[in-house]
């Protein structure tokens, strides 16, 4: 089950992107079939880099929780392995590195990078 519930504020959702909606499906898919449920803390909500994609609802923040609220990093390491492998190209599972140590960040970006040739 997605659990909506903001560690700031409420979680906010401007506008639900197709990607967005990919990314969700993806995310409960995998709640469904591992018995766990996924909190969604952050998708266009409170602070985030300059040039985020939750500003533009196409990036979205989970965790796994343990009954008692503290991060289940296992099962967060098994979400992000999931997303990495049914999410198409376009999306970017981010998880385990700086700043994403207690939690599956989660993108659609499909913005043309300045061209190498």
């Amino acid at each position: 089950m997605l659990k909506f519930k903001g560690l700031r504020e409420p979680v906010a959702l401007e506008f639900p992107t197709p990607g967005l909606w990919k990314i969700l499906q993806q995310a409960s898919i995998w709640s469904n079939r591992n018995g766990y449920d996924v909190v969604i803390h952050s998708i266009h909500d409170h602070t985030h880099a300059k040039a985020s994609l939750h500003y533009e609802s196409l990036a979205v923040d989970f965790q796994v929780r343990f009954a008692n609220g503290k991060p289940n990093r296992a099962a967060m390491s098994q979400l992000a392995t999931w997303l990495r492998g049914t999410l198409p190209s376009g999306f970017d599972t981010v998880w385990d590195v700086p700043h994403h140590k207690n939690h599956v960040h989660c993108e659609c970006d499909f913005r043309a990078r300045p061209r190498k040739n």
